[in-house]
C-alpha cells in the first residue's frame, strides 16, 4: 500500500475515498496518486441521449483540465494530507481502460475508489465504473461508499467457500488484518440449495482456518436465499467493518449470466469493500 491509486472526479463518494486513501498512505508510509479522467468520447445516459462532447476537441479538454485543476487545488486547502505526498494527473480516455492505463504507468499497488452505486436499467446495460474496475483490476481495490475513518475498522468480513486454493487472497487479507488491527470473520452464506448441515459447516470452515493458520478469527454461518443479500445483511448488522473478497473477472456470457458477487455488493452494499482479482499477480 504504498502506491494508492484515486480515480476522483470531485464527487461526494469520491472525496470520501481521496480522505480514506490519505488516512492509508499515512499510516503506511505511503503516497497517493489522485487521476482525473477527462472521457470526451460519446457517453449514453440513461434517457440514451449521446452526451454533447466529443474525442479531440482540445478546446473542451482545455477546459475541462483547467477545471480540474481548480477542483484539486480547493480540495487541497480543505482536506488535511497530513504529510502525505499527493500527486495530481489528469488522463483522457475512457474511464475503466484508462485508469487500467494508469494503473501500469503510475506503478499502483492499490486502488480506493468512490460509488454511489448503479442500479436499475443502467446496471443492466452498461454497468457501473467501479463494478468494472473490481472485476478487471490487476491489483487490489478499494470501494468506499461513504466516509469512514480507517481507525473505526475493527472487524475485516470474509465470504468464502470451503476452499483450499486461496492461498494468494488470503495472504492479503492477513495482511489487511495486521494492517488495522481487526478480527476476521469467516462468512458462509447458505442458500436453500446446500442441504450441507449447519455444524458440519462450521467445523468445515474451522479447519480451513486452522489450514491457513488464521488467527482472530470467527466462523458464521448465515442462511439466506441470496449469497449478495446475506453477506450485505451480515455487514449491516456487524459495523465498523470492511468487506473482503476475491474476485474471478468473469467475462463473457458467464459474466452476463451471474455476474460476479463482489461486484454486486460493490453496487448494492454500503460498507467498504475490497477485492483482489484471484488472477492478481501483485
Amino acid at each position: 500500500m504504498k502506491r494508492i491509486l484515486v480515480p476522483c472526479d470531485f464527487s461526494h463518494s469520491a472525496i470520501q475515498a481521496y480522505k480514506f486513501a490519505i488516512e492509508m498512505a499515512a499510516a503506511s508510509g505511503g503516497e497517493v496518486i489522485m487521476v482525473r479522467i477527462i472521457d470526451l468520447t460519446p457517453l449514453y445516459v440513461d434517457s440514451l441521449n449521446v452526451n454533447p462532447y466529443y474525442l479531440h476537441v482540445s478546446s473542451v479538454r482545455n477546459d475541462l483540465e483547467e477545471d480540474a485543476w481548480s477542483d484539486f487545488e480547493k480540495l487541497q486547502q480543505v482536506v488535511d494530507s497530513k504529510n502525505v505526498k499527493v500527486t495530481f494527473v489528469t488522463a483522457q480516455g475512457t474511464v475503466c481502460q484508462t485508469l487500467l492505463n494508469q494503473i501500469r504507468q503510475q506503478e499502483a499497488d492499490l486502488v480506493v475508489m468512490g460509488t454511489n452505486g448503479v442500479h436499475g436499467l443502467k446496471e443492466f446495460l452498461i454497468g457501473s465504473n467501479t463494478e468494472k474496475m473490481v472485476q478487471c483490476a490487476p491489483v487490489p481495490v478499494f470501494v468506499i461508499h461513504r466516509a469512514q475513518s480507517i481507525s473505526s475498522i475493527k472487524n475485516i468480513i470474509f465470504p468464502t467457500e470451503i476452499d483450499l486454493s486461496q492461498n494468494m487472497v488470503i495472504d492479503k487479507i492477513k495482511k489487511l488484518q495486521v494492517f488495522f488491527g481487526a478480527q476476521l470473520h469467516l462468512l458462509y452464506i447458505k442458500t436453500p440449495i446446500n442441504a450441507a448441515a449447519t455444524g458440519e459447516l462450521a467445523m468445515n470452515l474451522h479447519d480451513m482456518a486452522h489450514f491457513y493458520s488464521l488467527s482472530d478469527y470467527s466462523v458464521h454461518i448465515r442462511e439466506q436465499n441470496n449469497v449478495e443479500e446475506g453477506i450485505i445483511k451480515f455487514a449491516t448488522e456487524k459495523g465498523q467493518s470492511i468487506i473482503a473478497m476475491g474476485t474471478h473477472g468473469n467475462e463473457g456470457l458467464n459474466h452476463f449470466m451471474t455476474g460476479s458477487i463482489a461486484e454486486s455488493v460493490a453496487n448494492h452494499g454500503l460498507e467498504t469493500l475490497w477485492t483482489c482479482s484471484v488472477g492478481a499477480q501483485q
